[in-house]
């Protein structure tokens, strides 16, 4: 009864020992997969298509009522002073504007940012993709613990007595 008994705290140890491996595998499969999802998810920032803190964003360049299309045009006359005088302010332009541009750029204080939200959308992954990308990590996983389980029973039946 003894050898029985050393037996099944010996079998009963290398359980433990697997399964504190099984769990160390799974956990690092998880941290890969949460770093995953955040490689491949669009920051918050990049979704909103605003600055994350707004304490930081850019002034308006005039007053509200100096921004509407009739009295930029009243006070630049064309489109080109009106760029160069806001260029002055805040930098160059990202493409040739527009009144409608001029006027968003004087209300917000900066040139719009359409070619940064159009690469964001870009580089991120669809919904689908990542669905497709999950499943197939999934189906990894089961056949690795199809695996393991199929070596722990192969382990318990050679040390069974065959008599």
């Amino acid at each position: 009864m003894g050898e029985l008994s050393d037996r099944f705290a010996d079998l009963m140890a290398r359980m433990a020992k697997s399964d504190a491996d099984l769990f160390r595998t799974i956990g690092e499969q998880n941290a890969s997969v949460r770093q995953m999802v955040d490689d491949l998810a669009p920051a918050a920032e990049d979704i909103a298509g605003a600055p994350a803190n707004t304490a930081l964003a850019p002034a308006a360049l005039l007053p509200p009522q100096d921004c509407n299309p009739k009295a930029l045009k009243a006070r630049f006359g064309k489109v080109a002073d009106a760029q160069s005088w806001i260029e002055s302010q805040i930098g160059k332009a990202p493409k040739k504007a527009t009144w409608l541009v001029i006027e968003q750029t004087c209300r917000n204080g900066a040139w719009p940012a359409a070619a940064k939200r159009a690469a964001a959308a870009a580089r991120g992954v669809s919904a689908e993709q990542l669905e497709e990308r999950l499943s197939a990590l999934e189906a990894s996983l089961s056949q690795r613990f199809d695996r393991l389980e199929s070596l722990l029973l192969l382990l318990a039946e050679a040390k069974q007595p065959s008599g």
